[in-house]
Formats: C-alpha cells, sequence, structure tokens
C-alpha cells in the first residue's frame, strides 16, 4: 500500500472516529437536557438544511479552483471549534448557531474525502471499499470507548472527545497531497451533461427515499434503544456493532461489484433496508435489536459502496467531486431535512414503534424506484462518464 493511500485510509479513520464521538450520543444529549421530540428533530434537521445549501458551493469550488486540501484543511479545524463550542449551549435558542456553523465547515469533507480516496487507488490494485473501512473501524472503536466514558464520567465527554479527534485528523491531513486538477469546462455544462443521463437522475431519487429513513433513524435510534431499556455502554456498542459489520461489505467490495455491480449492490443494500426497519418496528429487547444491527453493514455498507461507485462510473474525473457532493447533498442533505423532520412528528405522535413502520414503507418506494432506473428502455449511455457501467 502506498504512502498515499495509507493517508487516505488514516483520514478515514480519524474523521469517522471523530463523528463515531458525537453522532450516537448528540440527541441522547439534546434529550438528557430536556428538549422535546420535535425540537430534536428540528436540530437535527438544521444541519442537514445548511450542508444542503452549502455543500454544491464548496464543491463547485474545489473543482473549479483546485482548492480541494484547502478546503479541507481549514474546515476541519472550525469543526472542531463549532463542536467545542456547541457543548457550552444548554438551551434550544442556544444550540442553532454553534450547530450552524458545524454545518457549514463539515458539509465538503466527506465528498473530498471520498474524492481523495479515489485519486489515491488509481493504478493501485485496491479499490474505494478498502481504503474506505477504515472510516469504519474508527466509528466501532469510537462509539464503544466514548460510550464507556460517557457512562463514566458524563455525556459532555462526547465534545471534547470529537475535538480531539478532529484535530489528529486535520494533522494528518497536512502530510496527505491532493490533486489539484481545474474543472476545464464550465461547472454549468458539467452539470447539466450530469443530469441528463436519465438513471442517474432517478439514481437520485431512490437515494431520496432512502436518506429519508436513515436521517430518521439514526437520529432517533439512540432514544429507541434507551426506550427500550438499553443503557449507555450499549447503545455505544449498538452503534459500533452497526459500524463493524460494513467491514466484510468494505473489504471485499472489489469482487462484490465485479460479481454483482454497482447497480445489483444497491438493489441488495435497498432492500435490506427495508427488512431492518420493519424489524427494529418489532423489536423491544434490546438484545434482539443489537443483533439487527448487523444489518448495517449490508444496508449502509452496500448503499454507500455502491453509490460511490455507481457515481464513479459515470461521472468525468473534472466533475467527479460536484458529482459525490450531489449525491452527499441528496443523501446526507435534502433528504436528511426530511427525514429528522419526519421523524420527530412521528415520535412524537405515535412513538418509535410507528417510525420504524414507516421507515420500512419509505425503504419500499426508494427500491421501487432504482429497479425504475434499470429499466432497459432508460439505459442509454451516459455522456459525462466513461461507459453506462453496471
Amino acid at each position: 500500500m502506498t504512502n498515499r493511500l495509507v493517508l487516505s485510509a488514516a483520514l478515514y479513520l480519524g474523521y469517522y472516529t471523530a463523528l463515531g464521538a458525537y453522532m450516537p450520543f448528540i440527541n441522547l444529549y439534546y434529550e438528557r437536557i430536556g428538549l422535546s421530540g420535535i425540537q430534536i428533530g428540528v436540530l437535527a434537521a438544521i444541519p442537514v438544511f445548511i450542508s444542503t445549501t452549502t455543500v454544491m458551493v464548496w464543491g463547485g469550488l474545489a473543482d473549479r479552483f483546485g482548492w480541494h486540501s484547502r478546503i479541507m484543511r481549514i474546515n476541519m479545524l472550525l469543526c472542531a471549534v463549532s463542536i467545542l463550542l456547541l457543548s457550552t449551549a444548554g438551551s434550544f435558542q442556544a444550540i442553532i448557531p454553534f450547530i450552524a456553523s458545524y454545518a457549514l465547515f463539515n458539509s465538503p469533507l466527506v465528498p473530498l474525502l471520498d474524492s481523495a480516496a479515489l485519486d489515491s487507488i488509481q493504478g493501485s490494485r485496491y479499490s474505494y471499499g478498502q481504503v474506505r473501512v477504515w472510516g469504519s473501524i474508527g466509528w466501532s472503536i469510537s462509539t464503544v470507548g466514548v460510550g464507556f466514558i460517557i457512562q463514566r464520567f458524563a455525556i459532555q465527554w462526547l465534545f471534547y472527545s470529537y475535538a480531539a479527534f478532529m484535530l489528529v485528523t486535520f494533522l494528518i491531513s497536512l502530510r496527505l497531497p491532493m490533486h489539484t486538477a481545474k474543472l476545464q469546462t464550465s461547472l454549468r455544462t458539467g452539470l447539466k451533461n450530469l443530469v441528463a443521463y436519465l438513471p442517474f437522475v432517478l439514481f437520485l431519487v431512490s437515494v431520496f427515499f432512502i436518506s429519508i429513513t436513515l436521517s430518521a433513524a439514526n437520529a432517533f435510534l439512540s432514544i429507541y434503544l434507551d426506550e427500550i431499556g438499553t443503557n449507555e455502554s450499549s447503545i455505544g456498542l449498538a452503534w459500533a456493532i452497526s459500524s463493524l459489520s460494513e467491514i466484510p461489505i468494505m473489504l471485499f467490495s472489489a469482487y462484490i461489484v465485479r460479481k454483482v455491480g454497482s447497480s445489483g449492490l444497491l438493489k441488495i443494500a435497498f432492500f435490506a433496508f427495508i427488512i431492518r426497519w420493519f424489524l427494529l418496528s418489532l423489536i423491544r429487547v434490546p438484545t434482539l435489536a443489537l443483533i439487527v444491527q448487523v444489518l448495517h453493514g449490508i444496508t449502509f455498507g452496500g448503499y454507500l459502496i455502491g453509490s460511490v461507485t455507481y457515481i464513479n462510473d459515470r461521472a468525468a474525473e473534472g466533475i467527479r467531486t460536484t458529482a459525490l457532493a450531489i449525491f452527499n447533498l441528496i443523501s446526507f442533505g435534502v433528504g436528511s431535512i426530511l427525514g429528522s423532520l419526519l421523524g420527530g412528528f412521528v415520535v412524537e405522535a405515535g412513538g418509535t414503534v410507528w417510525l420504524f413502520r414507516i421507515l420500512s414503507l419509505v425503504a419500499v418506494a426508494g427500491f421501487s424506484v432504482f429497479l425504475l432506473s434499470q429499466h432497459k428502455s432508460f439505459l442509454k449511455v451516459p455522456v459525462t462518464g466513461t461507459g453506462p457501467g453496471n
């Protein structure tokens, strides 16, 4: 493995270690300081809304001017500062400006990490999944470790842990050379060519539905586990099990994609989402809920690897970061806003049982749209990529 590959893997390890200290516990923190389900849903939606309105700008700047590395490094530092400031806020109104600033600076990081990973594997025998797997490893270590720290000390340690891990990630980023290629045509032309490929548009619609389920489930999973009697360390373990289950999918992603294609992997993942959410709607026993978390590897792992591979096959080099930004805008942006708000209202009105029942139906819609996108009448050669792929 080359030095560039090692550094790219280390960036994933550091970034997702930081994220694993924050995401599983932040909504639990909101509940502990007395916020309502609707307020929690709104606070989950605000950063997604901010990200949605900025990720395309960040991606466009990176591709247009070759600012990939400077945007990544500066924003990592500002994310750490924002989260430390968030730890000082104890009310709904006080939290809003800090969560908004965090979202602003965090929004381009995943597309930039993905773009760096795709660059690092060029000409090597490694796949994207084999680099991205280190993010899953970091998340697993962090969720368990920070869960124990929170149970032993206080929930505020999620903020300190995030900031420390993100600072380490920033230091790693200083060692990674990133490509500085600029888009040779206009951004408008590149985007126009990309969205002219109908299967890609339908893919984004299916991603929209799946992202609704992911956002709502992630926002209220810890609350659901707490509701059925799971303690803090076991909540961290549940998130760790999820992440660990991604590892086999990512390690063998190159083989899987060769066998079934990126589209085949997405079909498997979408169907597994339906099963996963429906099972959680039935379960009220912590041990069984932890077992169901194993499905996360097939759902999110397959969804992420399949999606990034699908995009990489269809987007030209000069617009790849922007195409990944569009995916992140839909997957972790527009759909996530609706998912967070939907989750808050459903939990407030009918509880987590009804939430997961509704999410399973939304996943059915996403699966159906993606199947439609694969109909032979839509499969024309894309104008921005190298071929239609799988």
